[in-house]
């Protein structure tokens, strides 16, 4: 095998960190708040249109100004409903942008493909847009009774912040978590590939979940077991609960203490 020699004192560009320069990060920050803004400026056009076509309502300011505030009506659960999706959508168009802009500032640092990204970018771009529309609505809007009611003008400021929310968060969130620096995952540590991530994370966790759901269906199965015994003789019920408590107890010594496993075995051997 062929090793390259270096002299003492010096190491190699591939034995140094390769990090996320800060402007690197800075910059795929704002392009992703600038697409995210014009990517909703986009889906307002197409979607807003047919949406607010019977919701556009000119009312006169008053008797004596002829000019009308144009109001933009809606339902509130089908409102969020469509921005959810949408900023879900927007997040993966950003997640993509991020990923390219940090792969062409940083070429040659280590990054989980972008399909193992997108998934995160589309929870991300719909919690952060339905967040900022919310709080938006809710400070210049009026709603009443599941309906929405503000004007054309602030809803178009409320959806541009809210993009542009979502963009930069959604870039912010690809760039770090692309890089497996940022988990402590280096060398001989990174996957093989993401499928290979995918199952060892699963059989990480699976025995911890699966423990969780066995004790909920225990529980409840017990106590729907002991309010009906209730009913019948107190004293029963008591009695059901004290063997259930001790077979717990006796199970988690058995766990502890793994009788069924030879003292002697070959590991335990200096």
């Amino acid at each position: 095998m062929l090793t390259e020699t270096k002299p003492q004192g010096q190491t190699s560009p591939v034995d140094e960190p390769l990090v996320s320069h800060p402007r690197s990060r800075g910059r795929a920050v704002l392009i992703g708040a600038a697409s995210g803004a014009a990517l909703t400026l986009v889906a307002t056009l197409v979607l807003g249109g047919r949406f607010a076509l019977e919701s556009a309502v000119a009312t006169p300011n008053s008797e004596a100004d002829v000019r009308a505030t144009i109001e933009f009506v809606a339902s509130s659960g089908g409102l969020y409903l469509l921005v959810i999706a949408v900023g879900a959508l927007i997040g993966m168009a950003v997640a993509g942008i991020a990923y390219a802009v940090g792969r062409e500032a940083n070429s040659e640092a280590p990054r989980y493909p972008l399909r193992a990204m997108l998934p995160l970018a589309a929870v991300v771009g719909g919690i952060a847009a339905y967040a900022v529309v919310r709080t938006g609505l809710g400070l210049l809007a009026d709603i009443t009774a599941g309906v929405v009611t503000i004007t054309v003008g602030r809803m178009l400021l409320i959806l541009v912040v809210a993009g542009a929310v979502t963009g930069a968060l959604t870039s912010d969130a690809v760039d770090r978590l692309a890089r497996p620096q940022l988990l402590g995952i280096e060398g001989v540590a990174v996957p093989e590939s993401t499928g290979a991530m995918m199952r060892e994370m699963v059989s990480a966790v699976g025995t911890p979940i699966t423990a969780f759901l066995v004790a909920v269906i225990f529980a409840v199965a017990l106590s729907q077991l002991l309010l009906g015994l209730a009913h019948t003789s107190v004293n029963l019920a008591v009695a059901v609960f004290g063997i259930a408590g001790a077979l717990i107890l006796g199970i988690a010594v058995l766990l502890a203490y793994r009788p069924w496993e030879s003292k002697n075995s070959p590991d335990d051997e200096v």
